[in-house]
């Protein structure tokens, strides 16, 4: 096993789970077009891989979907921690979106998806 740093900038983590109407689920709410468009707008701005939109299969909160955790470099699970250059100078420590809808992404992509100046 290897252990290495986290090489992205920033993780956006958005729930595709689709559970086909058994169960709500993120899927029910348009969770695979939110990642989708998310991640076209990382590539169309030359962000993606630097900035890593994924998809989740479940987060675990289904019922107020679609979900969507956010994590910049510095965060807690960065190996980086500690280190004065890695920290998260005024930016979340980890941010959870609930209730997305399609419609909330470009505002998500104009505060997550902008190049460092």
């Amino acid at each position: 096993m290897n252990s290495n740093e986290i090489p992205y900038e920033k993780q956006i983590f958005v729930c595709t789970n689709d559970r086909k109407g058994e169960k709500p689920s993120c899927g029910d709410h348009q969770g695979e077009a939110v990642f989708q468009e998310l991640r076209r707008i990382a590539k169309e701005r030359g962000l993606h891989p630097k900035i890593r939109v994924a998809q989740a299969k479940c987060l675990g909160q289904c019922s107020i979907g679609v979900n969507i955790m956010v994590y910049p470099a510095g965060h807690p699970t960065d190996a980086r921690r500690g280190s004065p250059e890695n920290e998260c100078e005024g930016r979340p420590d980890g941010i959870w979106h609930s209730g997305v809808r399609l419609e909330d992404v470009p505002q998500l992509a104009e505060k997550y998806l902008l190049e460092k100046k």
